[in-house]
């Protein structure tokens, strides 16, 4: 235990009553004995359980506190001053109207016999009035706090209060009605009449003759307290009792030094670093989502909220949002020399303000957020970036605009790659935003907004910042490049993986810009995403509680991903054989995911005993290519050609191996949401999926799925022949697989907490 300080101390407790006392502070009335305090204290005790001591102490006084009520009580220190001495008197003064208003309550407690105590029977009295110094510091220090009964037939358990303190002034002993020479005898009251005094306690301070006020002249971090209508000290609130004896005084903890106090809320894990955060980002589930970019936005708001930062995602309106309401803003912006009006709504969701702008350029477009022809597309950008620059000034979430001091702007992909041009162009240039700082995340470095220079003019940019974003290559000669001028602009670049940063600054994965790249590394990041542990969670997942599925936990896991398998064949149309390796695969359809490398694997998989469920829309041709495949091989082969959010998590959970050939992957999801179920990956060594998923060690009993080197089908099938053996004949290695890929912390909340490095590393650069 610490020894006890000279600041103000805090008491909380979730016991019957706990009492308060202040030293140096004498108190008199016929109803009480002189209170002498005494410099006793404990600067850091918590307790667990019936309730919490946390003295930072300084001059007190006895209060009585309620059941899981909490009161701060500030002192005034040592070496009063004549002036403080006379603001004590007064208020000394105000405290015995106190007692007077008490008067009826202090007489029925006095006639049963309630919560009538002495201090600790090892106490000895001196001279009627005190205790002794060299008892006191054995009583504070040594003595065994005993145990209360409380209300409900419940035991407060007492422990040991401590003080380093080697002398300790005189304290008084408070008696009811009958003065100090009675405590002894009143020590004889029973355990029942004791529960009937705090049931008449608890009643009458839930009644209404007590308001909560908040003095003036109260200390920092004092909290308001409890006191009579109409009694309002203008310094030391003090509520006082009569009769409250050494036993309720100390029994307030339980196994202190553990756990914090109800309702006590832990300091942001942020800490100094706190700071306004903007997403800006084109889709974000669950209201408009197209790919990976819409769940990043969707949930890493929401872990840098709960790391302490407040944070905004703005987002377009494609459609009509529910939980989003007009605030009743409307500011016009001018794209091509028109006028375009956006009108503002908010949603609070999760600690995090969503704000969705809404234009005629944005409607209707949720099933297709990227549809529309260059032109329609780098309008609709520029109106984006342009209205969500500012919106730090004019949106007041909660009443309060986010402002542009200690502010940073999250950008994501090209669609928003102008907004770091614009807070430097518009704002910085200009002297505004002087402490607003950029991030760009690179979601897709392929897709990069290029078109011809004379395209320029639509960004309605000085001229001279067209040098920004001129660009030229062996294929598409000079021409325009969104995603290079925001790269140069921003003040750091994240990707999101660790092997993606390395790719893009190769001539093979930079696609043009690992020039750009490389000169601009010292700026670069590489963060893997994380995953929505409540919606891609099995013992959550609102879609696997019906139609034969069932939740399960890696405690469960064996069982439910048993009948979960099951549930999916019987869906699919396919023969339910729990022997049989089920394999997924989810994603689109293009040449990107490699969807090809399954087919052209096709005629040695059917040579397997083996099943494979297929989901994803995409180019048509491929498409027309899956359609083939179920027609020749219906036994085994089942494809669902679109998107279903549904049969996603079901093929999730139900499938034993899930198919991730991708030519590159900056990072990809599915297959952190397959280990998170149980489901063994098996992918292509590029990207995020090199960074995620560990080649599989049957020495070691490690790892956490099949990775293959090259994006070809030989590779593939010999990867997949060594995880199906494995499935069939070391049963014991693949559950570790499973149990290992499940035990993983994939959440959001490790990746916020390096988007906070970099967001702090932006703020202090110049």
């Amino acid at each position: 235990m610490a020894s006890m300080g000279s600041a103000p101390f805090l008491v909380e407790a979730n016991a019957d009553f706990t009492l308060m006392m202040m030293r140096n502070l004498k108190l008199s009335s016929p109803k009480f004995g002189s209170v002498s305090g005494s410099s006793f204290g404990h600067s850091g005790a918590r307790g667990r359980g019936r309730g919490r001591v946390n003295h930072l102490c300084s001059r007190g006084l006895l209060c009585l506190v309620e059941n899981n009520k909490r009161i701060r009580a500030s002192g005034m220190g040592f070496g009063m001053s004549e002036e403080s001495e006379k603001m004590v008197q007064g208020t000394i003064e105000k405290s015995k109207q106190v007692l007077a208003m008490q008067k009826e309550l202090l007489e029925k407690i006095a006639e049963r016999k309630e919560l009538v105590k002495s201090i600790n029977s090892e106490l000895s009295l001196e001279e009627g009035n005190g205790i002794s110094d060299e008892h006191s510091n054995e009583s504070l220090n040594e003595s065994l706090l005993s145990s209360v009964e409380n209300q409900n037939g419940g035991t407060v358990s007492s422990n040991y209060v401590q003080s380093n303190e080697k002398e300790i002034p005189d304290v008084s002993v408070l008696g009811i009605d009958r003065g100090i020479d009675k405590c002894e005898e009143d020590d004889k009251l029973s355990l029942a009449e004791k529960a009937l005094a705090t049931q008449y306690l608890d009643e009458l301070l839930n009644s209404n003759r007590y308001e909560t006020i908040a003095p003036d002249t109260v200390a920092p971090y004092t909290e308001p307290i409890e006191i009579p209508i109409g009694t309002r000290p203008t310094n030391h609130i003090i509520e006082i009792l009569e009769g409250m004896s050494e036993s309720s005084l100390v029994e307030v903890a339980n196994e202190a030094d553990i756990v914090e106090s109800e309702g006590e809320k832990a300091p942001p894990l942020a800490g100094e670093n706190a700071m306004n955060v903007i997403l800006a980002a084109v889709e974000c589930a669950p209201w408009s989502k197209a790919g990976g970019l819409g769940d990043v936005a969707g949930s890493l708001p929401k872990a840098l909220a709960r790391r302490g930062h407040r944070v905004m995602v703005v987002a377009p309106r494609y459609s009509n949002y529910a939980e989003a309401q007009e605030i009743g803003l409307r500011k016009q912006y001018k794209v091509d020399g028109q006028d375009m009006e956006v009108t503002y709504y908010h949603a609070f969701i999760d600690g995090v303000d969503f704000v969705f702008l809404d234009s005629p350029n944005f409607r209707n477009l949720q099933n297709n957020v990227y549809g529309g022809n260059r032109m329609d597309i780098l309008k609709r950008m520029v109106l984006f970036c342009k209205a969500a620059a500012e919106v730090p000034w004019h949106v007041p979430c909660g009443g309060i605009c986010y402002g542009d001091g200690n502010l940073a702007f999250i950008a994501n992909d090209w669609h928003t790659a102008l907004l770091p041009v614009y807070l430097k162009a518009y704002y910085r240039d200009n002297g505004l935003m002087k402490f607003t700082r950029s991030v760009l995340v690179i979601h897709n470095i392929a897709h990069q907004g290029r078109g011809p220079l004379d395209e320029f003019r639509y960004t309605d940019l000085p001229e001279h910042y067209i040098d920004l974003f001129k660009f030229y290559d062996p294929v598409g000669g000079e021409h325009l490049n969104i995603f290079a001028a925001g790269i140069k602009a921003a003040d750091r670049i994240v990707t999101v993986s660790h092997g993606y940063a390395w790719e893009i600054k190769t001539s093979e994965g930079g696609w043009g810009l690992h020039g750009i790249m490389n000169e601009n590394d010292w700026k670069l990041r590489g963060i893997v995403n994380g995953i929505d542990t409540k919606d891609w969670n099995p013992k959550f997942d609102v879609h696997l509680k019906s139609d034969g599925y069932t939740n399960y936990t890696i405690e469960t896991l064996q069982h439910g991903k048993r009948q979960c398998k099951a549930a999916l064949q019987r869906e699919l149309g396919l023969p339910v054989r729990e022997d049989v390796p089920l394999l997924g695969f989810i994603g689109r359809l293009d040449h990107q995911k490699g969807i090809d490398l399954i087919a052209e694997a096709i005629p040695w998989l059917m040579g397997q005993d083996v099943q494979l469920a297929m989901l994803g829309t995409g180019r048509p041709d491929l498409e027309d290519m899956v359609k083939q495949l179920v027609s020749q091989h219906s036994d085994k082969i089942r494809g669902c050609v679109g998107f279903s959010v549904k049969m996603a998590h079901r093929i999730t959970a139900g499938a034993d191996i899930l198919l991730m050939p991708s030519r590159f992957e900056p990072c990809g999801l599915n297959q952190l949401y397959a280990m998170n179920y149980g489901t063994i990956p098996v992918v292509h060594a590029v990207g995020g999926l090199r960074d995620t998923v560990t080649p599989f060690n049957p020495f070691e009993e490690s790892g956490l799925g099949w990775t293959f080197d090259c994006a070809e089908t030989n590779k593939l099938i010999n990867a997949l022949g060594n995880c199906l053996m494995t499935f069939k004949q070391f049963k014991h290695s693949w559950e570790g697989l499973q149990r290992r890929g499940m035990m993983q912390d994939l959440s959001w909340d490790k990746a916020a907490q390096q988007y906070e490095e970099v967001l702090v590393a932006a703020k202090y650069q110049w």
